[in-house]
């Protein structure tokens, strides 16, 4: 393992990964209180060794290297659970990596069991029991402990030999297509911080009786606002508050008198929403 942190060692690294066919790749981030994500780590796995790029000393870096390298045809990406990677990678590098090999969308398919998480995957595969007791650590920390740098390791330590078993039964049971299918998907990534598509990323139960006009308008407001102000988005208003603010009044209901429980509701909610909007 070498911890990489400096421009040399960072040119030294890129020009082994690029030589390569396959890698192994993961990233450790936090969001909990921005919307937008920092990148803390990048760890990518060659057949002989692993890389732990610090991206807290990324002004030391030409980040053109690595995003030759991600969208380098010739070198598979395989990654656990790639979603959220790939977002973090595409603020910093305005890139979207590829070719991917999913190895959870791969179990998803030949293993029926979808979103299986990675420890769970290393165990059923490997029979190796990881712990999870640093997923949620203080990544930005420096100097990184031995035990974050072992967790780090371990996330792509296994992969070499998870994909070599889920590419076989792939093969097997004939789900390549499909598999292709569902990883062409995730070049809407690109599309994860537009504003005119938040609305989609808030669920809704009973469609019908939202109006989605009315959603996209308040949803867009949000999105803007917590970009801005580097906010979870929820920080700002709640998706609960916008669902309510955006449901349909029935024609009945508006010619009833203002004592009417719903529509108290709803306007108090609506004047919840302008309030916020006011106050940020």
């Amino acid at each position: 393992m070498e911890i990489v942190q400096d421009n040399k060692s960072y040119e030294r690294a890129c020009k082994l990964i690029k030589k390569q066919k396959i890698v192994y790749l993961d990233t450790e981030f936090l969001r909990d209180k921005t919307y937008w994500p920092l990148l803390c780590i990048l760890q990518i796995k060659t057949a002989r060794k692993t890389f732990i790029f610090d991206f807290l000393k990324k002004e030391n870096f030409d980040l053109l290297k690595l995003k030759e390298i991600f969208e380098n045809k010739d070198i598979l990406k395989v990654i656990h659970s790639c979603k959220q990677d790939l977002e973090v990678i595409f603020l910093n590098f305005n890139s979207i990596i590829f070719p991917i090999f999913d190895t959870q969308i791969a179990y998803s398919l030949v293993g029926g069991e979808e979103n299986i998480g990675y420890t769970s995957l290393v165990k059923k595969i490997t029979k190796k029991k990881l712990s999870k007791r640093h997923q949620v650590s203080d990544w930005s920390q420096r100097p990184l402990s031995s035990k974050q740098l072992q967790y780090a390791v371990n996330d792509v330590r296994y992969l070499s030999k998870i994909y070599k078993i889920l590419s076989n039964e792939l093969s097997i049971k004939k789900k390549k297509k499909k598999f292709s299918e569902e990883i062409k998907k995730l070049d809407s990534i690109k599309d994860i911080y537009k504003i005119e598509n938040a609305w989609k990323k808030i669920r809704i139960n009973k469609r019908k009786s939202v109006d989605l006009n009315l959603l996209k308008t308040f949803a867009k407001w949000r999105e803007k606002k917590a970009q801005s102000l580097n906010l979870p988005r929820n920080w700002i208003v709640s998706d609960k508050i916008l669902i309510k603010a955006a449901k349909k009044i029935k024609t009945s209901e508006l010619k009833e008198n203002s004592k009417n429980k719903k529509l108290n509701s709803y306007l108090k909610d609506f004047i919840f929403l302008l309030e916020a909007k006011k106050f940020v």
